[in-house]
């Protein structure tokens, strides 16, 4: 709701947000342009991902904007750890009020960032990785997964993150057109860059496995079964052409209960039970073991469409410590 009513105030001029009216005039203005390029220059969801925080973060703080320094921020993010939200997300919701001031700070609205000077570098780890050993799947657990499949619906869902280490968004909305059977290949818009970037686009590869799986999908008529393959999308579900990334989850979680395999992680701020494997942690299998076997880290950053190699390093490289154990004695130099 807060991303729609700042598109339409922005867009067509329309009633000023209620926590944007609360600001003084001269508020109100940078952030009616802040949201403007926010629009302009990024990816549909960024809108929402920057414009909820902002809110929040002003309804909390119920002063100008203008006028915040670093120890405002600061008290803001020990409140919300308080409140149990998530490292990660306190993170997130940090850079998002960061980019706002980062555009005043850049326009000589004000002198400086106030969130350059709060230190969030250790809030790295998720609520995820607070209840799991290991974030991703093993090679045992997802042949336990695809054995559990009951339809070729659950086996397409399955392998397309495992074999192309997409994103849930990147994976509902890949179109028949976008698949070139003959090269065993897939072109992706990348779900995480700017509009205008070049590199906003990919080509990740699959398996032959997956190419069979697509045969009785695509050639052998599994697919027809749906009400939503008269669209063009890969992924279409009972009641529309296009599956919700929801949906996708719900699939993989009913495959992961099948194969036992699920795990109940916590119970977020919404009272929602969070499962683990999502199509996530099959995104995170992607990345760890084509380091395992090898890949440079910047084949892998490109095939997972990062824009920065830290983010391909720091955010999907999470090994156990078996896995280390193991590559400490692989590369150990032997002394006679």
């Amino acid at each position: 709701m807060t991303a729609s009513k700042i598109k339409e105030w922005v867009k067509n001029d329309g009633e000023t947000p209620d926590w944007v009216a609360s600001q003084p005039d001269d508020v109100q203005a940078r952030l009616k342009s802040y949201f403007r390029a926010t629009i302009a220059n990024n990816k549909p969801n960024t809108l929402k991902n920057r414009a909820t925080p902002l809110k929040q973060f002003s309804q909390w703080y119920h002063g100008n904007l203008l006028e915040v320094d670093s120890n405002v921020v600061e008290d803001w993010r020990d409140d919300l750890v308080v409140r149990d939200y998530g490292y990660r997300t306190v993170r997130q919701k940090i850079y998002a009020i960061s980019s706002f001031y980062s555009r005043l700070e850049d326009r000589d609205h004000i002198q400086s960032n106030p969130v350059d000077a709060v230190d969030i570098d250790h809030y790295e780890k998720t609520r995820q990785s607070e209840h799991l050993e290991q974030e991703y799947v093993s090679k045992d657990q997802f042949q336990d997964m695809l054995d559990a499949c009951e339809t070729t619906r659950e086996c397409v869902c399955c392998l397309i993150f495992w074999d192309c280490g997409l994103r849930v968004g990147e994976a509902v909305d890949v179109k028949l057109g976008d698949i070139n059977r003959r090269k065993k290949s897939i072109e992706i818009e990348t779900g995480k860059t700017r509009k205008m970037e070049e590199d906003d686009e990919r080509t990740v590869y699959y398996s032959q496995k997956f190419e069979n799986v697509l045969t009785e999908w695509l050639d052998n008529g599994k697919r027809n079964s749906y009400f939503g393959s008269s669209g063009p999308y890969l992924l279409v579900s009972e009641e529309a052409e296009q599956m919700y990334p929801g949906t996708v989850s719900d699939i993989l979680r009913d495959v992961a209960d099948r194969a036992d395999v699920l795990k109940e992680m916590y119970t977020d701020k919404s009272n929602r039970t969070r499962y683990w494997p999502h199509p996530h942690a099959l995104r995170k299998s992607y990345g760890v073991y084509r380091t395992k076997r090898g890949m440079p880290i910047a084949y892998l950053s490109t095939l997972m469409g990062h824009s920065d190699l830290q983010v391909t390093r720091d955010k999907y490289l999470i090994f156990r410590d078996d896995d280390i154990r193991d590559a400490d004695r692989r590369y150990r130099p032997n002394l006679s």
